[in-house]
């Protein structure tokens, strides 16, 4: 058996990320859009914190960027949905002020900012031979 998983293993991982994200990404829009409003300016400066911090740990924790684009289109999508105006003449939760724009422009990008910000690779690290060899350096240096 081989130790990398095959390419049907990497798609259903991929689409378990996405899922995931989305469904993580539409409870914290939900959770933010409602609270955007309240408190000015603190409600809007939570919203968008809390949007950042959530978008970049998606970005890190996931492998790919799929994991990343999952959360972002859960969190645009019940974002732009609850901007929209009810079909029955109902309540918006964006009201057209400025606070409501400053939500919409800044959730979507802080979205495209993580989204696109490429994955910074660590420069890999020579292990030593053995055990004895790392001893045997640290017994060389002079205090």
């Amino acid at each position: 058996m081989a130790s990398h998983p095959g390419a049907g293993a990497r798609w259903l991982l991929r689409g378990g990320l996405v899922v995931a994200g989305a469904v993580l990404g539409a409870l914290v829009g939900l959770v933010a859009t409602f609270a955007h409003q309240s408190m000015p300016p603190l409600g809007i400066s939570l919203a968008l914190v809390t949007s950042t911090v959530f978008l970049v740990g998606a970005r890190l924790a996931a492998p790919s960027r799929a994991g990343v684009i999952g959360a972002a289109a859960g969190l645009l999508g019940v974002t732009t949905l609850l901007a929209a105006p009810a079909a029955a003449g109902g309540s918006l939760v964006v009201p057209g002020n400025t606070v409501g724009y400053a939500w919409l422009i800044g959730v979507m990008a802080v979205s495209a900012v993580v989204v696109s910000w490429p994955r910074i690779q660590r420069a890999p690290r020579r292990r030593a031979d053995s055990m004895n060899e790392s001893l045997n350096e640290k017994e060389t240096v002079a205090p």
